[in-house]
């Protein structure tokens, strides 16, 4: 029987989490337990990672319900850790860790970095995607062979959609993944009219479909996420 939820992401995870939802959520679903694993800029690795890493930790059977996000985000190994859990990395293009940065690199390595990045993503969203897929898949194997149940969604990333009907990518089609990836909870909520959160003036521009919805407003998609879970038995 599942005991605890823990929910992971990045930011759109993350301010879900400061509103309680990941404790409404669990309280739906009558789950003793809930925390949060989510940090602002994370890439898909680190959330498959650290999602990983805590299952092994864990005493309790667990709901792992992973906000993921966009796929063209990179992580290095090159900060000084704050602590253990999370280690040396870091995704320099969203992530303000400056501070944390190890000696040898800097602004002028990140801006190399990010510049390399964007060349190498021209033709290879196919790729990424497919292998996404795959590491996708064996968390969800690997969770379960060990007790544990999880939901995998996309937050906002509208890059890869086009490419869903490939052959290749029909293993996405499975429960513990909603609507084969498609599903983006992010522009569902504000097709559904939920409060957005209201970027500070000067703030860069984000597109409806991609802006966070405020910090609270969690009550529609905690509905919609409770529905799909005993729809598709994934606590079973």
């Amino acid at each position: 029987m599942i005991q605890q939820l823990v929910v992971n992401g990045c930011s759109y995870s993350q301010t879900y989490a400061k509103g309680l939802g990941h404790q409404d959520l669990a309280d739906r679903l009558s789950i003793p337990r809930s925390l949060s694993l989510a940090l602002g800029g994370s890439a898909n690795s680190r959330i498959l990672r650290t999602s990983v890493k805590h299952s092994y930790t864990t005493k309790f059977p667990t709901l792992y319900v992973l906000g993921m996000t966009f796929v063209s985000r990179l992580e290095l190994p090159i900060c000084n850790p704050e602590n253990e859990f999370e280690g040396r990395w870091s995704n320099p293009q969203n992530q303000e860790f400056a501070n944390r940065w190890q000696h040898n690199w800097g602004a002028d390595e990140t801006k190399q970095f990010v510049e390399l990045k964007l060349r190498s993503e021209v033709y290879s969203i196919f790729d990424r995607v497919e292998d996404l897929m795959y590491r996708m898949l064996s968390v969800i194997a690997d969770f379960k062979s060990r007790g544990h149940r999880v939901l995998i969604f996309q937050q906002a990333d509208n890059l890869y959609q086009d490419y869903l009907n490939d052959d290749r990518l029909q293993l996405l089609k499975q429960p513990e993944i909603i609507d084969g990836f498609r599903w983006r909870a992010i522009a569902w909520q504000n097709e559904q009219g939920v409060r957005p959160y209201a970027y500070p003036p000067g703030s860069p521009y984000v597109p409806p479909d991609m802006n966070h919805p405020d910090i609270g407003q969690h009550g529609l998609i905690n509905e919609y996420l409770t529905n799909y879970i005993q729809q598709h038995k994934i606590l079973e």
